[in-house]
């Protein structure tokens, strides 16, 4: 890269300077401030093309301080003329330093360029051309990228030199630049490295160098992408795995509903089989209850008719026996007042047979005693015998008497027998 000049010419007039700043530079020389010849003397019209920045002049001095010479064809006197032509486009400025130490003292060239412009504020292009001008711009400027370069090499090691390519690089010194020619009017828009340049053993062991970390730079990037790949797949089996456990959990959440509703439609239900149950079981034993107590009734009804049978029968069975009994003891009673009546008569018999054979012969007398005392014990032990005689009465009161009465007799003659 060739170092760019910029260039203070004369030319024939406003439009050939147009022209020249459109297309008349190379890459080496870069017109900045162009000088059209002066005015006939008998020319009338002043052509200022749209495109550049004109300074018009009257009498040699600023026609206007304030203003640029406007666009368009005007009639003005030959004594108003253009004085200088300003290039109103941006200008491209190649700036090659070599031989640049760097850090660890390699030498290093550099190839710096600028982008930069005049104005267009009017006060800003006449401070350009009137303190500074384009050819000491030349020696302001490359002085000034010399030195930023060549500072910003010295504090990179050989390395990472190229790593200076590019604009990044030299943000800084682009602020310098524009802090040092503000004041003259011209703005830097942009700053960069296009090449670096180092002794070719070097080059080529760095380039090795590059290419091998360019290399492992691949090799990570292809390790990055593939552990990216993985982590997607992984990430997108993760996600696989959570959307199906959460489907799971939606559809075990929605079993658990459905359960739930099951089971509450089972409590439902056995609610209403249990009231059912219960309202039939009630039913039931009250129905139960009810023919129980019926039954009960007709067993206590039947109960006491049995009991009121029995009774009755008892009653019946009783009477009977009582009536049986009564005729039996009325019957005995008969009997043995039949039979009272009949001793009574035969001992009244004996006894009139006795006072009859006494009075016919008192011998007879103890043999007679003794024959009505062994009636009276026959009658006595028949009477004795008979245990259902019932005796009541006077004539009972009068046959225990008679016994009472005979008892002693008996007994003396027993004892008199015996002797």
């Amino acid at each position: 890269m060739s170092k760019t000049r910029l260039l203070h010419e004369r030319v024939a007039d406003a439009n050939e300077a147009l022209r020249r700043f459109q297309g008349g530079s190379n890459s080496k020389d870069e017109p900045l401030v162009l000088v059209p010849d002066d005015r006939s003397i008998c020319s009338c019209f002043l052509s200022v093309p749209t495109g550049l920045l004109a300074i018009l002049h009257t009498w040699g001095s600023d026609f206007n301080e304030d203003a640029l010479a406007p666009a368009g064809l005007q009639c003005l006197p030959p004594w108003h003329r253009i004085a200088y032509c300003v290039n109103q486009q941006a200008i491209t400025y190649n700036a090659p330093v070599k031989s640049c130490p760097s850090s660890d003292n390699v030498m290093v060239d550099c190839d710096l360029t600028l982008v930069f412009n005049v104005g267009p504020a009017p006060q800003d292009v006449k401070k350009f051309v009137y303190l500074l001008g384009a050819s000491r711009m030349n020696d302001f400027l490359a002085a000034a990228t010399e030195e930023g370069i060549r500072q910003l090499v010295r504090q990179t090691p050989h390395t990472q030199i190229y790593e200076l390519r590019g604009g990044a690089m030299v943000r800084d010194m682009l602020g310098e630049l524009n802090e040092k020619f503000e004041k003259f009017g011209v703005r830097f828009t942009k700053a960069a490295i296009t090449e670096v340049t180092l002794g070719k053993t070097l080059a080529h062991t760095l380039q090795a160098t590059t290419e091998f970390d360019s290399k492992i730079n691949e090799q990570e990037k292809h390790h990055d992408h593939n552990m990216i790949q993985i982590r997607h797949e992984h990430d997108k089996e993760v996600s696989n795995l959570a959307k199906q456990q959460e489907r799971t959990i939606q559809d075990l959440t929605a079993a658990k509903e459905r359960a739930l509703v099951k089971r509450e439609s089972s409590i439902i239900q056995a609610e209403t089989s249990r009231d059912v149950a219960i309202t039939k079981a009630e039913q039931n034993a009250s129905v139960a209850q009810r023919r129980a107590e019926a039954e009960l009734q007709r067993v206590e009804n039947e109960a006491k008719k049995k009991a009121t049978d029995v009774e009755a029968r008892a009653k019946a069975e009783a009477e009977a026996i009582l009536v049986k009994a009564q005729r039996e003891a009325e019957v005995q009673k008969f009997e043995a007042q039949k039979k009272f009546e009949a001793s009574n008569d035969l001992a009244q018999a004996l006894r009139i047979s006795a006072e009859a054979e006494g009075k016919a012969a008192e011998s007879l007398k103890a043999n007679r005693a003794h024959t009505l005392t062994m009636a009276r014990q026959e009658v006595l032990e028949e009477m004795s015998r008979n245990g259902r005689i019932v005796v009541s009465g006077d004539n009972g009161d009068k046959i225990i008497r008679e016994l009472l009465a005979l008892a002693p007799a008996s007994a003396s003659s027993s004892f008199a027998g015996g002797r």
